[in-house]
């Protein structure tokens, strides 16, 4: 296995990164400690080079020290922070400090899920991100813009935020996305992406999907072609 170019260590490292410039720049709007989570992360970030470099296979890569490492580091800040958020009751106030809390909340997901994206997917790079079946509860137009929805969805553990140009979408409909780096879109921050307007199949539950359609795939795949693209 070619580590050091595959799209699920690209974006492993990636997010490890995302994580570590909202840390060094403090830009988590709670009262944590910083020193603590810095010297946590300055470890993990030294596994990265192991990691990438190692050019085992997908499984044992899952189960080396260096990811098992790393991936416990990344949960227990997780844990920290999300325990201080929920302890204070903290709320985003504005766009930029909801786009670093939807940053932070995808970066978290994609480096635990890491072990289980090695063992469970090929390495097509479709396979690199989460692919999840969210159920529509409230279409509304995005504020200034003519083309664009604000999508509230569901997948059954967690309210999804996904801003799209998909038309015609309404409550109740069943759609395949793709957890990708959150953006800002018209003063909105979108979580996620539709891969395409198709319903997914209603026998398919809500949550990580196990049996993707092709459409869907083929989406995936180009999103995560592109973002690896500017990481190489």
């Amino acid at each position: 296995m070619d580590t050091a170019k595959d799209a699920r260590v690209l974006l492993f490292e990636d997010a490890i990164k995302r994580i570590n410039d909202i840390v060094v720049n403090r830009k988590l709007k709670v009262h944590i400690e910083y020193g603590t989570l810095t010297e946590t992360l300055k470890t993990v970030v030294g596994l990265i080079y192991e990691i990438k470099y190692s050019y085992v296979d997908a499984k044992a890569l899952a189960e080396s020290d260096p990811t098992k490492k790393a991936v416990s580091g990344i949960k227990g800040f997780g844990d920290t922070v999300r325990a201080v958020v929920a302890h204070t009751g903290f709320k985003p106030k504005t766009v930029s400090e909801q786009a670093t809390y939807a940053e932070l909340e995808y970066a978290l997901r994609t480096v635990t899920g890491f072990p289980r994206r090695l063992m469970q997917s090929s390495d097509d790079p479709a396979y690199a991100v989460d692919t999840i079946a969210v159920e529509i509860s409230q279409v509304k137009p995005v504020e200034g813009s003519s083309k664009l929805f604000l999508c509230r969805c569901t997948d059954g553990t967690r309210i999804w935020n996904i801003v799209t140009n998909i038309t015609g979408l309404k409550p109740g409909r069943r759609l395949a996305c793709a957890v990708l780096p959150p953006v800002e879109m018209m003063g909105q921050v979108s979580e996620a992406m539709f891969l395409g307007s198709e319903p997914v199949p209603s026998s398919a539950p809500l949550g990580l999907l196990v049996s993707i359609p092709t459409s869907a795939l083929d989406q995936a795949r180009a999103h995560v072609l592109e973002l690896t693209r500017r990481m190489t």
